[in-house]
């Protein structure tokens, strides 16, 4: 091994080493991801509707999209649709939220959270300056004022995450 490559090595253990100590934990395994190489690893193997184990890739992806549409394809009951568009008037009245809650909401959004259907993260809006949470304050009170909110708010994105599989539970029924 080369004396740069030694050098370099020997400075990336050192940023490891102060972002664990610093407990920067975003840093400190962005650090270690250096060294490892980047692979995909897309499930191989799982279970089709009888519970019988399926190896072949496109028969894998197969039985992916069945599943998702199968869940992400129910039909509503005409029951909770009734009770949805029941709406409950009591005489409680809630005071809509002032600009110095709204600011202080804005100010608690976490950092390095991925951005929803709009692409706009979370750090833009914390950081946008006053003029941004006015327009905020502003919609959102349009929002409580009107008690409808905007279509695209109803949008959302799944992203299913692989998990390892770990070990097998092998089950045996003697009779």
């Amino acid at each position: 091994m080369s004396t740069e490559k030694k050098t370099w090595i020997n400075n990336k253990i050192l940023q490891i080493e102060h972002n664990q100590k610093r407990n920067d934990t975003r840093k400190f395994f962005q650090e270690i991801k250096t060294f490892k190489p980047q692979q995909i690893i897309l499930p191989t193997t799982c279970k089709d509707t009888r519970g019988n184990t399926i190896t072949q890739t496109d028969d894998v992806l197969a039985r992916w999209k069945e599943y998702f549409q199968n869940i992400l394809s129910v039909p509503m009951a005409p029951e909770s649709l009734q009770l949805t568009s029941e709406r409950i008037d009591n005489n409680d009245e809630v005071e809509p939220p002032t600009f110095n809650e709204i600011c202080s909401i804005i100010n608690k959004l976490k950092m390095n959270k991925a951005a929803g259907v709009d692409n706009i993260p979370g750090e833009l809006i914390k950081y946008g300056g006053r003029t941004l949470k006015q327009k905020i304050y502003k919609l959102i009170q349009n929002i409580w004022n009107t008690e409808t909110l905007p279509a695209q708010w109803n949008e959302g994105i799944i992203c299913p995450i692989y998990k390892k599989v770990i070990g097998w539970t092998v089950t045996t029924t003697d009779q």
